[in-house]
């Protein structure tokens, strides 16, 4: 009965916990200009269930012991994963890093040093932000670059803001 009891607490201070949390975010979110807010509230009601189902596990006498091995086989596999897509995720850490410290928008203009590369942002996705050469060429310029060069920037008239951008790229021109 005592068990019971615990997973009964355990069940409802994981809803008190995902409801706080999904608030802040919500509430967080939008004033720091993170496009991500939905994707961020799901991560967190994972993370919470996650935890709770291993507490209830927990309090109702099941062995860990097992489940910690599986947790940490998979953890591994992710780690090797990760050293695997380096690149990839060099890509999104450096795009998540240009959506909030914002060193330029669609519309600016911006040269690279060396090698020079310069054009008009056009696009900014995951990977890439495509630039615009004065011939109308098209140049993919992958998002860790920016923080390896020396790079130039021209303000221009910014016709979508990077964070809307990302949540709907149809609207660049």
């Amino acid at each position: 009965m005592r068990g019971w009891l615990l997973v009964v607490f355990i069940v409802f201070f994981g809803f008190v916990i995902h409801a706080v949390t999904s608030r802040l975010i919500g509430l967080v979110g939008p004033r720091i200009h993170f496009p991500f807010v939905d994707a961020a509230k799901r991560v967190m009601k994972m993370l919470v269930v996650a935890i709770c189902a291993v507490l209830i596990m927990g309090a109702l006498g099941v062995d860990l012991g097992g489940i910690w091995t599986m947790i940490s086989a998979a953890m591994a596999m992710v780690a090797v994963g990760f050293v695997a897509m380096w690149s990839v995720l060099s890509n999104a850490l450096c795009t998540m890093i240009i959506l909030f410290t914002h060193p330029f928008e669609v519309g600016d203009e911006i040269e690279f040093m060396e090698p020079v590369i310069k054009g008009r942002v056009v696009n900014l996705n995951f990977m890439y932000t495509t630039l615009e050469n004065d011939d109308g060429s098209l140049v993919q310029v992958p998002n860790n670059m920016f923080f390896q060069r020396i790079i130039k920037r021209r303000p221009g008239k910014a016709t979508v803001t990077l964070g809307a951008q990302l949540q709907n790229p149809d609207r660049a021109e």
